[in-house]
């Protein structure tokens, strides 16, 4: 293989949506042995960033599951190809959240998450408070952030660079029949749906993934996805899948992924898996 395209949370990340020491200087080790190292997430290009160590050789990545790809120039990431919603979809999906109190989080290119100021008052009602079993640890704490952090909340939203709807609750039951929702209209909208927890769902552009941003990435650095390994847990994983010359689902991966994979890892991401399997597999 000639390069790794790896899954952010629940696959590079732990639980509570960190970096382990352990896996960076892996990365540093794989990256030693002229191997590439892709990132190919749901997160936007500041959410990779802000988590991401200075010292990790992240040569480009697939962000918003597809939405927007970047490649290192120098000590930049440029971005090389980005897409968005129409203007009328993202408005007809705002209203539908509002009227059933879904709070969501949307994102451009490059700017952090965003929320209408109007909808503050169910959103609040909707993600604060205590943590309920099964919401992750920094799911959590993110949420709590997100309600006292000022620039979060806005008066207007750029309804015409949108990229990614990220949809999150603390009642399961309630995020369930938002999804049921999404999925009877993902067609006619033209949105692809997901889940990359038990709490959430997020939307992006229809025929764009993580698949499509690779097939982008890979044309930048003179190599076929067929050179590419890639390692996930979540449905947004699959498209990934689908091109990839091989596939391995983390331990904690959903039972989709674990039968598109061709091996899986032995231990979850809260066990330091994606570092013993990449040390086992490149490093011996």
């Amino acid at each position: 293989m000639k390069a790794i395209a790896l899954d952010m949370d629940g696959t590079i990340l732990n639980n509570r949506g960190e970096f382990t020491p352990r896996l960076v200087e892996t990365l540093k080790k794989v990256h030693e042995k002229g191997i590439l190292v892709f990132f190919a997430t749901g997160r936007t290009k500041g959410a990779i960033l802000r988590v991401t160590p200075d010292d990790v050789p992240l040569s480009g990545f697939v962000a918003a599951s597809g939405m927007s790809i970047y490649n290192l120039e120098g000590e930049v990431y440029k971005r090389i190809a980005s897409y968005h919603f129409d203007r009328a979809v993202v408005e007809e999906v705002l209203a539908a959240a509002r009227e059933r109190e879904i709070y969501y989080e949307s994102y451009t290119a490059e700017s952090s998450s965003k929320t209408l100021k109007i909808d503050y008052g169910y959103s609040a009602r909707d993600i604060g408070g205590p943590k309920p079993e099964g919401l992750l640890d920094y799911e959590h704490t993110l949420l709590l952030k997100a309600l006292e952090n000022d620039s979060q909340w806005v008066d207007e939203l750029n309804m015409d660079e949108i990229l990614k709807i990220f949809f999150i609750s603390k009642h399961v039951e309630k995020i369930d029949a938002w999804f049921d929702y999404l999925n009877a209209e993902k067609e006619r909208l033209g949105f692809a749906l997901y889940k990359t927890s038990r709490h959430n769902t997020e939307i992006m552009l229809g025929g764009k993934d993580k698949g499509t941003g690779l097939e982008t990435l890979v044309k930048e650095y003179g190599i076929s996805t067929e050179d590419v390994h890639a390692i996930g847990d979540s449905m947004n994983d699959l498209p990934l899948f689908e091109v990839a010359g091989r596939n391995t689902a983390m331990q904690n991966s959903v039972e989709s992924v674990i039968t598109a994979a061709d091996d899986i890892t032995a231990f979850s991401c809260d066990e330091d898996g994606l570092a013993k399997y990449l040390e086992e597999t490149y490093l011996k």
